[in-house]
């Protein structure tokens, strides 16, 4: 490890590989020498040309490592964000429910939980938590302060914001090991079976990088790869509520979290969720996909914890138009 703690923006750390390293990814072995920055925090460093193997700047995460190897780390400029930005962005973000070591908030749709690169100058989940409680800021990785799951920008609902380090390695071990349940409403297009479940595994995208794609289980090989593309695991459960004349109302339970994984599992099955423009098609009654994270259930210090978000304005009024409308068929 060469240092523990946040970063001085525009650092600059050079070293050498010890001898008994076994050869490792650029990325992970850089993430192990700063143990309070993501993995995701330096590969998008490595996109930037911010660090380099033997003067060399590496153009891969997955670039092994040797030992002797000479690495510098380029650490990127502060982001300054206004106190004025963050009236004007209207956060909307709520806290639900606070405890001494966990938050539970409400991120509105159309807020990033994260930066998607360290470049962006857009305003985050992570802002707020810096601006309007620093007390996190010091919890969990320094790119992440307290966050340690997200949801999609145009996905609205429901997280756990971690308020001590003992908090976000406990209810970070929840999530690794699949204890904490989570409730998902969707609208989707057409009517699926009235209830069912998705194992296709899920993927970048071998043509769109934005987009994650499933590949067939039977494809995957021993290390978890179908050719050069990595792919998990991804179960989904779902059951129907309500059936209109062209769509339906879901309640979605995901076992496992993968990236976009109800968005493009709903998709593989032909029923993408309305609104969806990467996997659907955009929707003239609201402005994102309909998908609200609806709940969160855990245990933590063996006391049993169940946190409800309600059902958003603009998801409420797609329902509403829909009954309305005389689309409803039960």
């Amino acid at each position: 490890m060469i240092k523990q703690g946040p970063i001085a923006p525009n650092s600059t750390f050079s070293f050498s590989v010890p001898e008994n390293t076994t050869p490792c990814r650029i990325d992970r072995y850089i993430s192990q020498q700063f143990p309070d920055y993501s993995r995701t925090y330096f590969q998008h460093i490595i996109d930037l040309g911010g660090i380099t193997i033997n003067g060399i700047p590496t153009k891969k995460p997955s670039f092994l490592v040797y030992p002797s190897n000479n690495i510098t780390v380029q650490f990127p400029a502060l982001k300054i964000v206004e106190a004025q930005d963050l009236i004007e962005e209207k956060f909307n973000v709520s806290v639900i429910a606070q405890t001494e070591h966990f938050m539970i908030i409400h991120k509105p749709a159309h807020l990033l939980v994260h930066p998607p690169a360290t470049t962006s100058k857009a305003i985050t989940l992570v802002d707020w938590i810096r601006h309007y409680h620093t007390e996190v800021t010091t919890i969990g990785n320094n790119d992440r302060p307290g966050i340690i799951h997200r949801l999609d920008k145009e996905t609205s609902g429901i997280m756990i914001i971690t308020r001590t380090n003992y908090a976000h390695n406990i209810i970070g071990g929840l999530f690794r090991s699949r204890n904490i349940q989570k409730t998902y409403k969707a609208i989707v297009a057409g009517h699926p079976e009235k209830e069912g479940t998705i194992t296709s595994a899920i993927g970048r995208d071998p043509i769109n990088r934005i987009k994650m794609a499933i590949f067939n289980k039977e494809d995957v090989d021993k290390e978890g790869k179908v050719g050069n593309i990595k792919v998990r695991h991804a179960t989904t459960d779902y059951k129907v509520l309500h059936y209109f004349k062209d769509a339906s109302l879901i309640e979605v339970k995901p076992t496992t979290g993968r990236t976009h994984q109800i968005r493009v599992h709903m998709a593989s099955i032909g029923h993408p969720v309305i609104g969806d423009q990467l996997y659907g098609k955009k929707s003239l009654l609201i402005d994102r996909q309909a998908l609200h994270a609806e709940s969160l259930s855990f245990i933590f210090e063996d006391i049993p914890y169940s946190f409800n978000d309600k059902i958003p304005d603009d998801f409420q009024s797609l329902l509403d138009n829909m009954h309305t409308s005389a689309n409803s068929v039960i």
